[in-house]
C-alpha cells in the first residue's frame, strides 16, 4: 500500500500526519465496534451573496440549506460503500440490536441518514412491505439543536464563543494571512457586498458556501461574472485556511470537539468492560463538516481540506492478542472509493484504547457546562444558596409589608371618601329643611 505523508502548519509548529491507503474491506476477524461519522450530501446554499441577483432564494426551488437530489445520491452511494466494507460484520437484514443511527436536527442530515441507510440495507424479501418499493425505513434519532452539543456548533457555550472570537481577532497567524491576502480580501469584500471591506478571514464561509453550491449545479446556476477560475481557487484556499482555526486551541478542541470524542471513547470503553449490549456493533452519525473536522481534531488530526459533502470518518475498535486497538479512517473525497488510515499522533500503531485515552484526555471536558461558563442550579455552592434564600426572604417580606400598607391606605381612603359623602348629603338635607316654602 502506498504511504503518504503531508505537513500541516498549526499552533506554530510543523505536524506530520502519516496516512496510507486502506483496504475497502475491514478486518472482520478482529473488528468489534464501529463509529461512522459522515457529512450530509450536497445541499442548496445556507446563505446568499447580496450582489448576486441571479442566484436568489427563489432560484433554489427547495429552499435554502436543503439536501438536493445529488446529495441523496451521494449518501446512497456512501451507504453502499459501508455495506461493501462491513458486509459480514453487519447483518444483511436490518437489526435494531446491531446499529443505532443518530442525526443532527436538520432536514439535510436527517434525509442524508435515510439515504445512507437505504444504501446500507437493501430490504430482504420478507422486509418488503410494498411490492414495487425496494426500500424499508430505518429509525433515525435526533434531539433539538439547542441541546445538541455533539453536532450543533452554535450551541450556547460562552467561553468557546469568546475563544473563537479572540483567535480570529488577535491570533498572529490570522493577522498574517489577512495581511498577505489583503488585496484579494478587499476585492472579495467589494464584489460580494457582504458589508465589510476587506472581508475578514472569519467571514469566508459566507462567501464560500453560496459559491460552492452554485458550482455544484452548473446546469441551473451560474457563478457571478467576477468569479473566474483564479478567484474561485483563491476563495476555496482562503476558506480552508479560515477553517483551520475552528479547533486550533485547547479550549476550542475541548469545548467544541470534546463532547463527540468523549462519547466515542466512552462507548469503546463500555464495549471492553461488557457494559454495552454485546449485540451492538455500529453507531452511525449523520452530521456536518464541523462534526467531521471535530472528531478528527479530537484524535489530533487536522486535514488541510475542510470536509466536503458526504465525507466519512470511521473509528474502528479491534481486539487482537488481548489488546483493544483503535484505528481511524478518513474518506475525504466525495464519491471516490479511496479511503486512508491515519496514524493517531502520540499513539504509535497499534494504538491501544488505554494509550489513546492517555494521550488525548486533554480534549475531554470534565464538566462541559461549567467549562463553557454555563451555571446550573446544581453547580451553586451551599453558602450561595443561603445568601439567595436570605435575599429572597427579605424581598418577600418587603413586598408583603408594601401590600399590607397599600391595603390599609386604600381602606382609609375609601372610609374617608364614604364619610365625606355622608356629611355632604346631610348638609344638603339641612339646607332644604331651612328653605322658606313661601317666599315673598
Amino acid at each position: 500500500m502506498q504511504i503518504l505523508c503531508w505537513v500541516h502548519i498549526l499552533f506554530g509548529i510543523n505536524q506530520v500526519f502519516t496516512q496510507h491507503l486502506a483496504n475497502k474491506k475491514a478486518d472482520l476477524d478482529t473488528l468489534r465496534l464501529v463509529h461512522a461519522i459522515w457529512r450530509h450530501g450536497d445541499r442548496t446554499p445556507s446563505v446568499l451573496i447580496p450582489t448576486d441577483v441571479n442566484n436568489t432564494e427563489e432560484t433554489w426551488e427547495i429552499g435554502l440549506g436543503e439536501l438536493t437530489k445529488l446529495g441523496l445520491q451521494q449518501e446512497f452511494r456512501l451507504g453502499r460503500f459501508l455495506r461493501e466494507r462491513y458486509d459480514g460484520f453487519l447483518s444483511k437484514k436490518y437489526s435494531p440490536f446491531e446499529i443505532y443511527v443518530r442525526s443532527s436536527d436538520y432536514n439535510r442530515t436527517l434525509a442524508s441518514a435515510q439515504a445512507n441507510m437505504a444504501g446500507l440495507f437493501s430490504p430482504t424479501d420478507e422486509e418488503i412491505f410494498m411490492p414495487d418499493l425496494k426500500w424499508r425505513p430505518i429509525p433515525v434519532h435526533t434531539i433539538p439543536k439547542y441541546l445538541d452539543r455533539l453536532f450543533y456548533d452554535k450551541i450556547l457555550c460562552p467561553n468557546a464563543e469568546a475563544e473563537l472570537n479572540r483567535v480570529y481577532e488577535e491570533d498572529a497567524k490570522v493577522k498574517q494571512i489577512e495581511r498577505e491576502n489583503a488585496n484579494m480580501l478587499r476585492y472579495l469584500g467589494e464584489k460580494s457586498g457582504l458589508g465589510k471591506i476587506p472581508i475578514p478571514l472569519k467571514d469566508m464561509w459566507n462567501l464560500f458556501d453560496p459559491l460552492n453550491s452554485i458550482a455544484s449545479h452548473p446546469e441551473d446556476h451560474d457563478l457571478p461574472s467576477w468569479v473566474n477560475q483564479t478567484i474561485k481557487d483563491e476563495i476555496w484556499r482562503l476558506y480552508d485556511l479560515c477553517c483551520t482555526f475552528l479547533y486550533s486551541t485547547n479550549i476550542l478542541a475541548r469545548l467544541r470537539a470534546g463532547p463527540l470524542f468523549a462519547e466515542v471513547l466512552n462507548r469503546m470503553k463500555s464495549k471492553v468492560q461488557n457494559t454495552l449490549d454485546s449485540r451492538e456493533k455500529f453507531y452511525a452519525y449523520s452530521s456536518h463538516d464541523t462534526s467531521v473536522a471535530g472528531i478528527l481534531a479530537g484524535f489530533g488530526i487536522f486535514p488541510e481540506i475542510f470536509p466536503l459533502y458526504a465525507t466519512l470518518v470511521l473509528v474502528e475498535m479491534h481486539q487482537k492478542d488481548s489488546q483493544n486497538i483503535v484505528r481511524i479512517f478518513y474518506k475525504n473525497e466525495t464519491d471516490q472509493p479511496k479511503m486512508f488510515e491515519y496514524e493517531i499522533p502520540g499513539c504509535k500503531t497499534p494504538c491501544t484504547l488505554e494509550k489513546l485515552e492517555e494521550v488525548r484526555k486533554h480534549v475531554i471536558p470534565l464538566n462541559w457546562e461549567s467549562e463553557c461558563g454555563l451555571v446550573n442550579w446544581y453547580d451553586i455552592e451551599a453558602d450561595t444558596y443561603l445568601y439567595i434564600i436570605v435575599i429572597l426572604s427579605l424581598v418577600c417580606i418587603l413586598l408583603t409589608l408594601q401590600m399590607v400598607n397599600m391595603t390599609l391606605a386604600n381602606r382609609r381612603f375609601h372610609k374617608a371618601l364614604k364619610g365625606g359623602y355622608k356629611s355632604q348629603s346631610r348638609r344638603r338635607l339641612l339646607d332644604v329643611e331651612e328653605e322658606d316654602p313661601y317666599p315673598e
